[in-house]
């Protein structure tokens, strides 16, 4: 009778989710009924696999609505779906849970929830205590499916991105650990890889942190996060550099290959030169990056970009850094309105997509 009955419940569940997309005609429905209807979908969460499956694909469509979000504002739900969803070795589901999560976290009131959670340190995972912590351990070393050989968890880079835009969210991806390493630390390298989702989100990251102002000099430090790197090499295509210009940049972009490909998302290239406009917000950022010979860079990437937004954002780079430092100078105000805070993976146009599966 039980299988009977779980049988019943698979079936259900696999047909409502088609329901559960933006573009369906019952979608009102769903979300007229959210309170009950995501009661009974976090519970099916816990089920079996199958079911569970359906059930996060189900909300996963559902959670673009600010109605669900506030169905999903739950605590004990949030800590479920990490620690026993995403944060496992084995669960099958995990990449499902990173989207879900990913969506959800655009809502303040559930980005605060994650910001504070914490944990019991894993085994061969991680040292961290703050689910925070938790998670850029497993988004660094279940990369490429490293870690549960089922999932990759490039949507938490969407995390990130997203939690980065609240002071809170920046002050611990900055909080160093045990181990002297912060949670930026871990994941800041990851801005050329294949995957769209994880450097995009990555890419984003980077960028909002950077309006910790009195973070640069972590964010800079070379024994430190050493974002620099990270930012030129995807704004660094084929072309040579003079032996002149190369003295002083950083090592991983000198002498690329002819092979070497820009960034090929006009918008990551925007949010990376953005990044480097909160960078200039300080003389000391301003003057690191003319050491570190940041304005060749960006004059041959200039030179071959096609988009006018994007070369509109390099130029004012060029103008922070061949500023005369000698006039009077205000710091920070000269980028607060150049740029704003990112929320999560740009797709298309929308940098405020939400996932549907």
């Amino acid at each position: 009778m039980e299988a009977q009955i779980e049988e019943v419940r698979q079936i259900a569940i696999h047909n409502i989710v088609a329901f559960t997309a933006s573009n369906s005609e019952f979608f009102h429905i769903f979300l007229k009924n959210a309170k009950s209807l995501c009661k009974d979908l976090k519970a099916l969460v816990k089920d079996e696999e199958v079911i569970a499956h359906d059930a996060l694909r189900s909300l996963i469509n559902l959670s673009g609505e600010s109605s669900v979000c506030v169905e999903l504002d739950d605590e004990t739900f949030i800590k479920y779906l990490i620690f026993n969803i995403i944060i496992s070795k084995t669960n099958i589901l995990a990449d499902l849970g990173c989207m879900l999560l990913s969506n959800m976290s655009k809502n303040d009131s559930i980005a605060t929830k994650i910001l504070n959670l914490t944990g019991k340190p894993i085994k061969d995972l991680t040292e961290a205590s703050t689910a925070v912590g938790q998670l850029a351990d497993i988004f660094l070393k279940g990369t490429d499916k490293g870690y549960n050989p089922q999932c990759n968890y490039d949507f938490l880079a969407s995390v990130f991105a997203t939690l980065a835009m609240l002071p809170q969210g920046r002050t611990l991806l900055f909080t160093k650990g045990d181990n002297g390493l912060s949670p930026l630390s871990k994941i800041v390298c990851f801005t050329e890889h294949p995957s769209l989702i994880r450097r995009g989100g990555v890419i984003t990251t980077i960028k909002n942190a950077g309006f910790s102002v009195e973070n640069h000099p972590a964010l800079l430090d070379e024994s430190d996060i050493n974002v620099l790197p990270y930012i030129l090499l995807p704004l660094c295509g084929p072309e040579e550099f003079d032996i002149d210009d190369m003295e002083g940049m950083p090592e991983d972009i000198q002498l690329l290959p002819p092979t070497k490909t820009r960034e090929a998302d006009a918008h990551l290239r925007e949010t990376l030169l953005e990044g480097l406009i909160l960078l200039t917000a300080t003389y000391e950022g301003r003057q690191y990056l003319r050491e570190k010979k940041t304005y060749p860079v960006i004059q041959k990437m200039h030179m071959a970009e096609t988009e006018e937004r994007v070369q509109d954002v390099a130029e004012q780079i060029v103008n922070m850094l061949m500023r005369d430092e000698g006039a009077e100078i205000e710091e920070i105000e000269d980028v607060k309105t150049t740029t704003t805070a990112a929320a999560a993976v740009p797709d298309d146009d929308d940098e405020d997509a939400i996932t549907e599966v």
